[in-house]
């Protein structure tokens, strides 16, 4: 079970606080690389072993399809694609050679040790919205909260990160109400918010950093 908590805010100086417990399922595969959780109001499918955006997609659709088939959803109301992407250079390297410099931060150019260094930015692009964090940090992976405790198995080299290293967060959604449900319009959806994704990752790394991944 989750429990959520709702704060209204209220004239009164001791605001009207509201729990709320909501269950949700989790499912994943017997190496807990992939999975779906299954809330009262909403299926995500997530994957720590990408294999391509394709197979990603094909398992995603199958999920949502099953639900559908079951429960006979009268309508979907949120679509979203979230990218985590792991950047760590290799040794005699560093991390902001790969970053974009509104991204890198000036952490390279000061004495001291980094604590972190965080950016986001959010906007509007094609009816949804797109907002695009990075983390650097020092000896090891650092998560956005939203996904602590993580419930899948992370790869190992993942685990054991050390040195500077940076996390890019990338998620597009739109919020549209869809009545008639058809599984080539989620599909259609999908395509387009990957484009939108890959060009903000594209426009967060450098061309050396493109140039190693080739």
């Amino acid at each position: 079970a989750q429990m959520s908590i709702n704060i209204r805010r209220t004239d009164d100086p001791q605001p009207e606080v509201q729990s709320r417990q909501q269950h949700q399922w989790s499912f994943a595969n017997s190496s807990r690389t992939e999975g779906y959780l299954l809330l009262p109001d909403s299926l995500m499918f997530h994957a720590t072993a990408y294999d391509s955006f394709e197979a990603f997609m094909e398992k995603a659709l199958a999920g949502l399809s099953l639900v559908h088939e079951i429960v006979e959803l009268s309508y979907l109301e949120r679509i979203g694609l979230r990218y985590l992407d792991s950047i760590s250079p290799r040794k005699g390297e560093q991390v902001e050679a790969y970053l974009c410099s509104s991204i890198a931060g000036i952490s390279s150019a000061m004495e001291g040790t980094l604590v972190h260094a965080f950016s986001e930015t959010s906007m509007s692009i094609d009816g949804g919205t797109l907002v695009a964090r990075s983390i650097i940090s020092e000896n090891g992976l650092t998560l956005a909260p939203d996904l602590v405790p993580l419930r899948l198995k992370l790869p190992e080299r993942l685990n054991s990160l050390s040195g500077r290293n940076a996390v890019l967060d990338i998620d597009y959604f739109i919020v549209q109400r869809i009545e008639d449900i058809d599984m080539s319009v989620v599909n259609k959806q999908l395509h387009a918010s990957h484009a939108i994704i890959e060009k903000a990752f594209n426009a967060s790394v450098t061309d050396f950093a493109l140039s190693v991944w080739k």
